[in-house]
């Protein structure tokens, strides 16, 4: 081997063992936290530094300690949850019943222990009875035995009699309901009434065949006022469905071509691998509606050619302001996606194209959760080892079942670290893929070289002279 051939091979192994003594670019954030009694949930919001620089699938993210120490953790979907308002009814418990000396009936109820969240909204007396009017008036009875009136001369009636009407509820007024345990006394005026019967007695007399008198009698009866029980009712507030949490993403730069070979208008965004799930166009054109497809751009060819690029979604942009006629959607949703570069093609046809002021861009947003001590000190690192981690999360994954609030750490600056290789194992370099075809380009370089001077050496010694 020739001097030179020495050097070449000694450069290519210096230049694969710096390149893997340098180290992998590895990115950090410290974390900063609330402050916490107890061990706990913490939960960290990705910025857009962390999703422009993490692997497509946040393998290798990681939470470390003030030890270096890596904390198990979770990457989720940031949701809200739906919440719709229902009625619920439940039974009142009757502690005591007392007829008054005026006729009225006085019943006291409590909403029982099992009811602990909610404020009655109103009273329904259960009665199996028809043909009726009654006053009612509800109080509620305060701990040192004083009472508040709520309602006053309420009326419940049924007058089947004369229609299918029929009303046993009591409405409290707004914001005045009780809690739990609160007794509330309900007094039922005059609950042995009068009833006229539905028959009547008619008697006649005769005399020589001539009517000479008719009597009729009619049968009034005194029923008491039968209650089988009485209900509550309250809102209930119940989970209709969890929904994906959205935010804005800053995007970079965007270009906007017209390219009329095409009738068609090429706008060029600048993604920065933010998790996207649906660009809005700006623009201050009205009265069109356009067909609009976002494409992931192809790699150029050999020829620097840029051939067309893979669709990801398609939809049309409206905007229609005439004639008392108003429609705007400017919206196209896709599938999630980080790409560094999307391609938005607007088919103009033979119309003018629009005048494109902008491009906006949502995405879910996302957190990573971990159980932090008091007084810990943490950071997120990523950027580094892709390799998704395997941790043990049942804690974390029990205290998420639990719905508990989990309080919020921010992210610091960012830096970059240099982070070593692993020295445990002398020969890691032989099994090193970059080192060995750094070594074997170098071999075939000195392998040309050596042909090439002997090849030189064939043509310079003289032929013979037979």
């Amino acid at each position: 081997m020739s001097r030179w051939d020495a050097i070449l091979l000694g450069a290519a192994l210096l230049v694969a063992v710096d390149a893997e003594a340098a180290g992998v670019g590895r990115r950090e954030k410290p974390l900063v936290l609330p402050i916490i009694e107890a061990t706990g949930l913490i939960a960290v919001r990705l910025d857009a530094d962390v999703h422009a620089a993490a692997a497509d699938d946040y393998g290798d993210l990681r939470i470390q300690d003030g030890k270096g120490d890596e904390i198990p953790h979770v990457v989720l979907d940031m949701t809200t949850t739906d919440l719709r308002k229902v009625e619920r009814r439940a039974r009142a418990i009757v502690t005591e019943v007392k007829p008054l000396p005026d006729g009225s009936l006085e019943v006291t109820v409590t909403l029982g222990d099992g009811h602990a969240p909610v404020r009655p909204e109103g009273f329904t007396l259960l009665t199996p009875l028809h043909d009726f009017e009654h006053r009612v008036t509800v109080a509620r009875l305060a701990d040192d035995g004083g009472s508040e009136t709520l309602v006053k001369n309420a009326l419940i009636y049924d007058y089947a009699r004369f229609l299918d009407v029929r009303d046993v509820s009591i409405g409290l007024p707004f914001g005045r309901g009780g809690r739990r345990g609160d007794r509330y006394r309900i007094v039922i005026g005059d609950v042995t009434q009068e009833q006229q019967s539905r028959l009547m007695e008619l008697t006649r007399t005769l005399a020589a065949g001539e009517e000479h008198e008719i009597r009729e009698k009619t049968v009034v009866e005194r029923r008491p006022f039968r209650i089988d029980g009485i209900e509550f009712w309250y809102t209930a507030e119940v989970e209709k469905g969890e929904t994906a949490v959205l935010e804005d993403r800053a995007i970079g730069d965007f270009r906007v071509v017209s390219v009329p070979d095409e009738q068609a208008t090429r706008i060029t965004v600048d993604g920065r691998r933010q998790p996207v799930t649906e660009l809005t166009i700006l623009t201050d054109s009205r009265n069109f509606s356009r067909s609009l497809t976002v494409t992931r751009p192809a790699e150029p060819d050999r020829d620097g050619l840029s051939p067309p690029g893979r669709p990801i979604a398609t939809a049309t942009i409206t905007r229609i302001d005439v004639a008392g006629l108003r429609r705007e959607q400017l919206a196209v949703p896709l599938p999630e996606s980080r790409l560094e570069t999307y391609e938005l093609v607007i088919d103009d046809g033979d119309s003018p194209p629009l005048a494109v002021t902008g491009v906006t861009a949502r995405g879910p947003a996302r957190e990573i959760v971990f159980l932090a001590e008091p007084d810990g000190v943490y950071r997120l690192a990523y950027g580094g080892d892709r390799t998704a981690p395997r941790y043990d999360t049942a804690a974390i994954r029990a205290a998420l079942a639990a719905r508990s609030v989990i309080p919020s750490a921010t992210l610091g600056a960012e830096s970059v670290v240099v982070v070593p290789p692993p020295a445990a194992d002398p020969l890691w370099l032989l099994s090193d893929g970059r080192f060995q075809i750094a070594v074997i380009a170098t071999l075939a370089v000195i392998l040309a070289a050596a042909l090439f001077r002997a090849a030189k050496r064939i043509d310079a010694v003289p032929p013979p002279r037979d």
